[in-house]
């Protein structure tokens, strides 16, 4: 991958001098390779300690004497022990810095341990954890920007080093589309491989090492092959559990099933992703990007790989079939075996698919495209021209200015108004990334056919608010539920008596509520509700507002369908709630982020305060009948400690005549003018 950005840099006529690590067998020199200088440094690897040591200095040195006589304009570090060595040094002092975060040190050092020995357990494995650890949030700390390879990457910058969202750029990998190609004939291929022709070839590329999941899915086969014998997996690559696996293999009877090809020289490895029906990627963990995932989708090879890392963002767009439905290896042979049939009975839907891998490849991840993101990020540290001052940021709530804050959640940086104190994500999403996240990525995390007894319950309370408040079913009148997920809400008000449809912006929404509801849903953006002026009686916004686009733009549209009299049914997360908390526990340090406990509290794009939230309804023309703790904390409440938050907000409440809202949740109930 270096390489591929070193020469390709060259070729567009930049100046790029690389130093890295000698050969074992080499000493430390200067060579030139398509224009690119090569500056190697001699390393001790007899102990740990020393390879440590002697990256440092070994690439300090270098650095050093590399900048001596010309200055670079950016330094590009790829690694947190040279990169140590070089981002301390008085030799870079001025320089921008670029750091690639390809996988975190410390836990790929972790996955090793006792598979070599420098790879320790016990207590040295402890400390060689902790000065990874270390070493790698320094060189973080001292980078001027982060290159990332995927979302997932960029989620464990902030679980393990809290960095902001701010300093990181993605750019993710790629793959030479020249080399990597479809075969035009397949059989050829398998002839030249040596390969049976009639065959099932699942083929898989990997180091041999544990977080692979090669054991899993060498378990898998023994599954798989009860029911297709003729299934033939073919393991490529060489590493410390190479014997280990065979022994695992033999012992299950997959001799003849099974076959390792040891390590697959760069010339023949297409023609490997060319012959196979599928490559499978069954990682177990810290799957930073995937480039043979990338790699046999250039040549059209399928690859069903697990729900791990960042696969799935690679794999959903293109098909959310593609993704194991989980790392059990029962699990992970069902779905081979499904995959296979299908290949069996439908070739020309294969060959499709096929088509379709080539061409998502082509388009997402050539080095073309790489390469210009990577060559204005570069030009962008490079030149480091001054920000122009931008327009003030206004408050979605209130339209006042907001002010940069101290709050991050989950790495993005938030804005604050200093007159309503709702809060605002200093970078919202785009409509498009919206529609994105909805229609792919919010499904598979949070599956609108499942919703607990608790979310259950707050629906009926809102209904119950709306009888309390005399709005009641009648003939003329309709019930809109904007982000109906999967239509429990507008279940449970027809259940009531109410005609009631519904809006989302996933269609997999849609789809379920047509199957367990009934017709009644359309996708849709909360922004642009396909329904005419003042038809509707009812419009309930569930957690809406606050993520799912411009909050003025959506209760624009509340307002605008809602018939004269017509009532607005709104809930968010409470600000005033939940910041505190997400301060407290995202500052605890990475023991506590890795566990995701400073996830439970919620901040989505927008976060509001009870004043903030009536300020952006009576903005909208609304007049508002009722701002309250959601019922959810008391009507919810299944323990002492709940029961006892319960009683604590709605004392706070009572007591400030609902001027304070110390719920984690609040409600706002609004009429649009008279009926």
């Amino acid at each position: 991958m270096l390489w591929e950005q070193s020469s390709r840099l060259v070729a567009r006529g930049h100046d790029v001098r690389v130093v890295c690590r000698a050969q074992p067998a080499s000493d430390a020199s200067v060579t030139e390779r398509q224009g690119v200088r090569i500056r190697g440094f001699a390393v001790d690897r007899r102990t740990a300690r020393g390879f440590m040591l002697s990256s440092m200095l070994g690439a300090r040195r270098a650095v050093a004497l590399e900048l001596e006589k010309d200055r670079a304009d950016v330094v590009h570090v790829h690694q947190p022990l040279a990169g140590y060595g070089v981002l301390t040094s008085p030799a870079v002092r001025g320089l921008p810095r670029l750091y690639s975060f390809h996988s975190p040190a410390p836990l790929e050092y972790r996955s090793r341990r006792g598979m070599t020995a420098h790879h320790r357990d016990g207590v040295a494995g402890r400390l060689g954890f902790a000065a990874l650890w270390g070493l790698e949030r320094a060189c973080l700390r001292r980078a001027t920007a982060i290159q990332v390879l995927s979302d997932y990457s960029s989620e464990l910058l902030w679980k393990l080093y809290r960095i902001s969202r701010e300093k990181v750029v993605k750019i993710p990998g790629a793959v030479d589309t020249a080399s990597f190609r479809p075969a035009e004939d397949r059989a050829a291929v398998r002839k030249a491989l040596d390969l049976p022709a009639e065959r099932s070839l699942l083929l898989t590329v990997r180091n041999l090492e544990g977080r692979m999941g090669l054991d899993l899915l060498i378990r898998t086969m023994a599954i798989l092959t009860q029911n297709m014998p003729e299934a033939l997996l073919l393991i490529g690559g060489a590493g410390t559990l190479r014997r280990e696996l065979e022994s695992l293999s033999n012992a299950l009877g997959l001799r003849e099933r099974v076959r390792f090809l040891g390590f697959i020289p760069d010339a023949a490895l297409p023609l490997y992703y060319q012959a196979a029906d599928v490559f499978v990627l069954p990682t177990r963990e810290l799957e930073g990007f995937g480039l043979v995932t990338v790699e046999a989708l250039a040549c059209g090879t399928p690859v069903l790989g697990t729900p791990v890392g960042a696969t799935p963002e690679i794999l959903v767009p293109l098909s959310p079939a593609l993704v194991f439905r989980g790392l059990a290896p029962e699990t992970m042979a069902e779905d081979l075996r499904r995959f296979l049939e299908a290949e069996r009975c439908d070739p020309e839907a294969h060959a499709r698919l096929r088509a379709a891998c080539r061409r998502h490849a082509e388009a997402h991840y050539g080095w073309d495209r790489t390469i210009d993101a990577l060559e204005d990020e570069l030009s962008r540290l490079a030149s480091r021209p001054a920000a122009p001052p931008g327009p003030p940021v206004l408050c979605p709530a209130c339209e006042g200015e907001t002010r940069p804050s101290s709050l991050l959640y989950r790495g993005a940086p938030y804005r604050q108004c200093p007159r309503c104190r709702s809060s605002v994500v200093a970078a919202p999403p785009t409509v498009l990334e919206l529609q994105h996240y909805y229609q792919t990525e919010y499904p598979r995390r949070f599956s609108p056919a499942c919703v607990d007894a608790e979310r259950g319950d707050l629906f009926v309370s809102v209904l119950d608010r709306l009888d309390k408040l005399g709005v009641r079913p009648t003939p003329d009148w309709l019930l809109l539920d904007v982000g109906c997920g999967g239509g429990h809400l507008l279940g449970a008000a027809r259940g009531r008596g109410w005609r009631a449809v519904g809006t989302d912006l996933s269609w997999q929404a849609c789809a379920i509520i047509h199957e367990e509801v009934g017709r009644g849903a359309v996708q849709a953006d909360a922004g642009r509700l396909p329904f005419r002026d003042g038809s509707l009686g009812v419009v309930t916004l569930v957690n809406v507002v606050d993520q799912a686009g411009e909050p003025k733009a959506i209760l624009g549209e509340a307002y605008r369908v809602l018939a004269p009299g017509g009532l607005l049914a709104l809930r968010v997360p409470n600000a005033s709630f939940h910041r505190p908390w997400v301060r407290t526990l995202s500052a605890l340090g990475p023991f506590a982020r890795w566990r995701e406990w400073d996830a439970y509290p919620i901040v989505h794009h927008f976060a509001f305060t009870g004043h903030g939230l009536r300020a952006l309804v009576e903005r909208a023309g609304f007049t508002v009948l009722e701002l309250k703790n959601s019922a959810l904390i008391a009507g919810g409440a299944r323990s002492w400690r709940r029961a006892l938050a319960a009683v604590a907000a709605a004392s706070v409440a009572r007591a400030s005549r609902n001027r304070w809202l110390a719920g984690p949740s609040i409600e706002l109930y609004a009429r649009k003018g008279p009926r």
